[in-house]
């Protein structure tokens, strides 16, 4: 189950309910299931390791709301 789930432009970006440190959001970029830290923005997980400035601009809008999810996830 997700805890934080939004639609920002074409970009979906989740949190889960139980997942692992650091925190971070999951997004399809480029057909990939993507990882970034909620902090830094840095790519964790596949490569490459930039983000789209679109991406980037979302994540900037959605920051805040999602750090206050990531603070109920139940980190494995």
């Amino acid at each position: 189950m997700a805890v934080f789930n939004e639609k920002c432009g074409n970009h979906k970006f989740k949190i889960n309910d139980v997942d692992h440190e650091p925190p971070h959001c999951h997004a399809n970029i480029g057909g990939r299931n993507t990882q970034i830290d909620l902090y830094t923005f840095a790519v964790l997980n596949p490569p490459p390791h930039k983000l789209p400035p679109a991406v980037r601009r979302c994540m900037s809008k959605l920051q805040e709301a999602m750090i206050e999810a990531w603070d109920q996830v139940i980190v494995s």
